[in-house]
């Protein structure tokens, strides 16, 4: 059975009054502002969950649609070529895809994003970033991993 936010707040509220009270009354019910505040994080903590959930979704939709571009590129040059060389032509477009992800995995990203001065002195306190990355390689220590899809 199913209990509601409502229920569970009910529940953890009045156990928890019991438990500061020594065991005592146990009819006692929870404060209404100890009860809203309760079901309003578990709707907070819901929602935040939810919203999460629809962005990576929608990263996960948006790199798929901008990949299969590549797929697009791959047709044009099958069309662009004689008949006994579109074998070659699409096999060369799945390498160049293959090899740009593992490219950009191993060192494109650690190059790009990976290089900051915290120890010049710029103006306001700021970190100024180098010419080219020194840290990150093969993403290690790279916390957003949805970054670096974006960026792919």
């Amino acid at each position: 059975m199913t209990s509601t936010t409502y229920q569970t707040c009910l529940a953890s509220l009045t156990l928890t009054d019991s438990n500061t009270n020594g065991g005592g009354d146990a009819s006692s019910s929870p404060t209404t502002e100890a009860l809203l505040e309760c079901i309003s994080n578990t709707f907070d903590t819901t929602h935040q969950n939810t919203n999460a959930s629809i962005d990576t979704f929608f990263l996960l939709y948006a790199a798929s649609l901008i990949f299969f571009m590549q797929t697009g590129f791959a047709m044009i040059c099958a069309g662009c070529v004689r008949i006994n060389n579109v074998q070659n032509t699409l096999l060369k477009n799945l390498l160049d895809a293959c090899g740009a992800s593992l490219g950009f995995y191993t060192v494109g990203y650690a190059f790009a994003f990976g290089g900051y001065n915290s120890s010049s002195s710029s103006s306001y306190g700021e970190t100024s970033t180098t010419f080219i990355g020194k840290e990150n390689f093969f993403l290690m220590g790279v916390e957003n991993d949805s970054f670096w899809l974006f960026q792919f």
